[in-house]
């Protein structure tokens, strides 16, 4: 008979261990920032993200969701207001930059170097167009421009980013990860460095004609 209580004790205990593991590190309001400025980024350090075979592989993993998006009905040249989360879903730190400009953050002997592109896509299964994406820069030589996420903890984005193309009538809007890393000096660091994707939370949308047509 006293056996009971001190299973649910030991039980209680554990949930809330668990309950309270995840939690928001970090909150970046990209909305004074430079608009978007490469229809297709292209970066000359390393990718990041894990190809099929490595992701099998990987203990680190980011997951990207779509939190919000205004307005979800969309027309061509229109400016809209995304918010994204990013979490690590892994089992490793997962270094991730969270500056909103890139000035200054040049690659030094002993340092690393992130760039981060956060696309937003609408589409359906087997096609999609990408809406437009967010950036985030970050140095290690450089305070508050990088953070280090432990599994189960996460960055919230927010931004604005101007339509240039439509897919429709109706489709879903999501986002994923794109990394990139420059680091100088005598060795790469760890060999943990590639980072899985995993697929998050999207928003249907619909699309419209652009609102000066006739």
């Amino acid at each position: 008979m006293t056996i009971m209580p001190v299973k649910r004790v030991i039980i209680v205990s554990f949930l809330l261990g668990t309950l309270s593991f995840g939690q928001e590190v970090r909150q970046i309001d990209l909305a004074g920032a430079p608009e978007n400025r490469y229809a297709q980024p292209v970066r000359s350090g390393k990718y990041m993200i894990c190809r099929t075979n490595d992701a099998r592989r990987a203990r680190k993993a980011v997951q990207v969701s779509v939190e919000s998006l205004t307005p979800t009905d969309i027309h061509p040249e229109e400016q809209i207001s995304v918010e994204l989360r990013v979490e690590n879903h892994g089992e490793l730190r997962v270094v991730l930059p969270v500056g909103p400009r890139d000035t200054n953050l040049q690659v030094k002997a002993g340092s690393i170097r992130y760039t981060a592109v956060l696309p937003v896509t609408a589409g359906v299964p087997g096609g999609g167009t990408m809406l437009g994406w967010l950036e985030l820069y970050g140095s290690t030589l450089k305070s508050n421009t990088t953070v280090s996420l432990k599994p189960g903890e996460w960055i919230t984005v927010r931004g604005d980013i101007r339509v240039r193309s439509r897919f429709g009538p109706v489709a879903k809007a999501s986002s994923n990860l794109q990394l990139y890393e420059w680091f100088s000096g005598k060795s790469d660091g760890s060999g943990e460095r590639c980072v899985k994707q995993v697929s998050g939370a999207s928003i249907p949308v619909r699309f419209g004609s652009l609102k000066n047509s006739p």
